[in-house]
């Protein structure tokens, strides 16, 4: 099962805050497909995709959409 994480943001004067979901897909393809629909409606700082094995949690996917100087990229 994969788990999905995000840093958005909804304003530039707001604070960025984390959205972790709460239900896990089947899929890494489908935990990307949940990660570029957010990203079409909300401003996405950072996503990363867990997955837990034996009660350990390992990162799988990971990637950061705002640059050094703090403009954000989105790549669909």
């Amino acid at each position: 099962m994969y788990w999905v994480s995000l840093i958005v943001q909804d304003t530039e004067i707001t604070k960025p805050y984390l959205c972790s979901m709460y239900d896990s897909v089947q899929s890494l393809e489908e935990a990307k497909e949940i990660i570029s629909e957010k990203k079409k409606t909300t401003k996405v700082l950072s996503a990363w995709i867990d997955v837990f094995v034996d009660g350990k949690k390992d990162t799988v996917f990971h990637e950061c959409y705002i640059n050094a100087f703090g403009d954000v990229r989105h790549l669909f």
